[in-house]
């Protein structure tokens, strides 16, 4: 009797060591979403101002493109 007392029990360790190994995959599991969430976050902001930049650059640039055509057609 002794060896299926000891069976059981370590069925059932090894149950519950499976237990705690599938809820610490779920921890990395959430662990590794969040950390994706936060990347996608920081590119989506260095997006949006590299976006701003370009429309800054743009209206630079239209800007300097006018006044060289002013200029050029004063020296005409």
């Amino acid at each position: 009797m002794p060896n299926v007392g000891a069976s059981h029990t370590s069925t059932a360790t090894g149950a519950a060591g499976t237990v705690s190994a599938a809820a610490g995959a779920g921890a990395a599991d959430v662990a590794a979403e969040a950390a994706f969430q936060r990347q996608i976050t920081a590119l989506t902001t260095a997006s949006t101002q590299a976006t701003e930049r370009d429309v800054e650059l743009r209206v630079v640039s239209t800007n300097l493109t006018t006044i060289k055509k002013v200029a050029d057609e004063r020296v005409q």
